[in-house]
């Protein structure tokens, strides 16, 4: 885990600190806030864990993507070395059939033929397996985005919910907040976040 997702499981440990200092701040209204507060440790518990998990997720995304490059400069090179094999064998071919008799030569040219047909259908087939491993390896790149995104959502989301957990130092007589919560942008983050993590599911599948 690098030094950012580090960070930002520090800022949640330390909003569920918070979050248990809040608690003492007032005796009105103590049993609800203790139900907002196991609610909020909850989410971001759960946070947490997607968070770990599409840290996750993106790292073996890398690891699959370097192996499909990796794999694609091998079939890269065979189609080299199968191009200059085909040149080669072309060259000797049309040697010895410059030397040969009328019969040899007509033997010689069907062979050649039929030689470079299988020799194009190779190059054509390694060919369609070169573009649906690039094909791949762009979904891959998709996926990687969306997951970079969702990542950064998870983040302004537990920046959020840091913020939101320091308004509890400051509640009424009735144990409400003095600073309205933000539940819907903590909504919106989370329905952000969460259409990220199926999209590069679905872009990885």
């Amino acid at each position: 885990m690098n030094s950012s997702n580090k960070a930002s499981l520090r800022l949640l440990v330390g909003a569920v600190s918070l979050l248990a200092l809040a608690g003492c701040a007032s005796q009105a209204g103590h049993q609800e806030m203790m139900e907002q507060q196991a609610a909020v440790q909850a989410e971001a518990r759960e946070l947490a864990v997607q968070f770990q998990q599409a840290e996750r997720a993106r790292l073996e995304a890398e690891r699959s993507e370097r192996e499909l490059r990796e794999q694609l400069a091998i079939i890269q090179r065979e189609r080299e070395a199968a191009e200059a094999a085909r040149e080669e064998a072309e060259q000797r071919a049309e040697e010895r059939a410059r030397q040969a008799a009328v019969l040899q030569q007509q033997q010689m040219a069907a062979e050649r033929a039929r030689m470079a047909q299988a020799e194009e259908e190779r190059i054509a087939a390694m060919e369609r397996q070169l573009a649906e491993y690039e094909a791949r390896i762009s979904r891959r790149e998709q996926a990687n985005a969306r997951l970079r995104e969702a990542i950064t959502a998870a983040e302004e989301l537990l920046q959020m919910l840091a913020t939101e957990q320091s308004k509890y130092d400051n509640v009424d007589a009735n144990g409400q907040t003095a600073e309205p919560l933000q539940k819907a942008l903590i909504s919106e983050l989370e329905s952000r976040k969460d259409r990220l993590v199926r999209e590069a599911q679905s872009l990885s599948n």
